[in-house]
């Protein structure tokens, strides 16, 4: 069986994906788990070290919490 391989994108293209509010607010959940699943893969590449992958998380976990407000607050 061939595992399927996903292009990795380059540090400045996550940063890129993260900032695509649109995205973000119109799938959070789908958007967060692409902004993990890069992160890790550019972990994985030895792209990022694990201080920049933790800060990486940890933005992506940020990003997440606003999409779940703005849409929340779209609602009311």
């Amino acid at each position: 069986m061939l595992a399927q391989q996903t292009k990795l994108i380059t540090i400045p293209e996550w940063y890129h994906l993260l900032q695509d509010t649109n995205a973000l607010i119109s799938e959070p959940k789908k958007h967060h788990r692409e902004l993990l699943h890069q992160a890790y893969a550019l972990r994985d590449a030895h792209a990022v070290d694990a201080e920049t992958l933790a800060k990486m998380l940890e933005l992506a976990e940020e990003a997440l919490v606003y999409a779940n407000e703005a849409n929340l607050s779209a609602q009311c």
